[in-house]
């Protein structure tokens, strides 16, 4: 008898292994960074805007302002022409107190006091006065956002007040 060896049949097929698709993880991806992009701007863009710094600093009155616009002389604001070039002052401090004087003489005997807050969407400082009073102040800023000057209402007229260090230059 003979053997027959059986023979084995190899499987030369190749197994072809299904790769999964990257799409959905591309996809996914994209997704989360674009959300993430979406984060950062707008937290960059409702960041809250710092407030200009006009607090610790010096102001002096320099030019006054009637009701219909027409400038006025500060001697004439002031009652004074023995001081023509007299300037009334105010300082904004960053603890939210202010003093404001306008009066000739000595600062300690008119000087009001008070505390203020600032308004950025106005920018505006709305200011108490320790006697109850109350008054609003225009933050006016120069076309590279800084400063230029602080309008301050004086019974009828509007006094400009800039930064005295600016002021002497």
């Amino acid at each position: 008898m003979s053997k027959k060896k059986k023979s084995k049949k190899k499987n030369n097929a190749v197994k072809t292994v299904k790769k999964k698709s990257k799409k959905p993880m591309i996809i996914a991806l994209c997704v989360v960074a674009a959300a993430a992009a979406a984060i950062v701007a707008i937290a960059l863009l409702n960041r809250p805007e710092e407030p200009p710094k006009f607090w610790d600093r010096q102001y002096s009155s320099t030019s006054a302002y009637d009701a219909s616009g027409d400038e006025v002389e500060l001697k004439k604001i002031y009652n004074n022409e023995r001081y023509p070039n007299y300037q009334g002052s105010m300082s904004l401090k960053s603890d939210g107190t202010f003093s404001f004087w306008m009066g000739v003489g000595d600062p300690s005997d008119g000087t009001h006091k008070g505390t203020y807050t600032y308004d950025r969407a106005s920018e505006t400082v709305s200011a108490t006065f320790d006697n109850g009073e109350t008054a609003e102040f225009k933050v006016i800023k120069d076309s590279e956002g800084s400063i230029d000057r602080i309008e301050a209402p004086y019974g009828e007229y509007k006094i400009w007040f800039e930064d005295s260090e600016k002021a002497e230059q």
